[in-house]
């Protein structure tokens, strides 16, 4: 848990203190909030929204937060760089639905979900797009090879050459690993707590409230969310994709039951012949049922400064 509130406090003092650190992590990447969706990720607190706009706009008259039109923050940010970010990610979202269909028919997937700067709101021109995918138990590693070929032969599978706008599949899961509270660092790690809370499911909405039912300790940490508020996202699948994954899935299950062990194998020396995977900053995890892919994990650095801000702000 976060270290920002004093029980003894009282509730209208433990209100502002959770308004204020919710700002203040996103105050670390520019981005404003609405109030609704301050309250949704308000910290540690469980308050009606009336009483958090209240709190937002005493905290504004007071000159302690900066609010313009329905937008908060910590500070003031440049309305054109604001503008810019959203018309970015629109055209990320866009790129999204025209591969749609290259996502829906990949077998044995049963979810996927933006994550990362696109489902937080922090990307930018020059951010590609991040994938969460949730695969049938022991077919992680036949669904990340079907993966690599079919977006490499589409032209738009990250490289290093390669970021803006492509896609990103760095985080896999198999169905029966879907707790992630043992990827937390000590003593704290406010990035993991929002990039789950702030994941936008894109298909398989029962699976998405799997992984979530399984999280709910997250709950702990922001009790106004709602995951079901989330299932807006997810897209259904028409009939013609539906058959033809399941089609798919139907041929290749025995070829891929057979393979998963070799290709996992392939898979987890090559992760790990690479340098940057053992380097100090490095959190990748390679097995047959997580292959998370963080070989510059940030969130140490990104738990530190929100520390720091924090503290300034007392």
């Amino acid at each position: 848990m976060l270290p920002i509130l004093d029980t003894k406090q009282d509730k209208q003092t433990q209100l502002k203190n959770s308004v204020v650190s919710t700002l203040a992590f996103f105050a670390l990447y520019d981005l404003p909030l609405s109030s609704k969706r301050l309250h949704e990720l308000l910290l540690e607190s469980n308050f009606e929204l009336g009483e958090v706009e209240n709190t937002l706009e005493i905290l504004a008259n007071e000159n302690k937060i900066f609010k313009a039109g329905t937008l908060y923050s910590l500070y003031a940010w440049k309305a054109d760089d604001y503008r810019v970010r959203q018309i970015e990610i629109s055209k990320k979202w866009s790129k999204i639905d025209r591969y749609f269909k290259w996502l829906a028919i990949v077998p044995f997937v049963r979810n996927i979900s933006v994550i990362n700067s696109l489902s937080m709101g922090t990307a930018d021109a020059e951010s590609d797009i991040d994938f969460f995918v949730i695969t049938e138990k022991r077919r992680l590693y036949f669904v990340r090879s079907v993966i690599i070929i079919l977006f490499k032969l589409l032209g738009i599978y990250k490289n290093r050459k390669n970021i803006r706008d492509r896609f990103c599949f760095g985080f896999f899961v198999t169905k029966d690993n879907l707790n992630l509270e043992h990827l937390l660092i000590k003593p704290q790690d406010p990035y993991l707590l929002f990039w789950l809370a702030n994941m936008r499911p894109l298909i398989g909405g029962q699976q998405y409230w799997q992984l979530m039912s399984e999280n709910n300790w997250l709950l702990t940490h922001f009790p106004n969310f709602k995951p079901a508020n989330r299932l807006a996202s997810v897209k259904q699948l028409n009939y013609f994709l539906r058959f033809i994954k399941l089609s798919l899935e139907v041929l290749l299950w025995l070829p891929s039951l057979l393979f998963e062990p070799i290709i996992r194998r392939i898979h987890i020396n090559h992760t790990f012949k690479l340098a940057e995977n053992h380097s100090a900053s490095s959190t990748t995890v390679a097995n047959a049922k997580m292959l998370k892919l963080h070989a510059a994990d940030v969130r140490a650095k990104i738990a530190r400064d929100f520390a720091a801000l924090l503290a300034r702000l007392k």
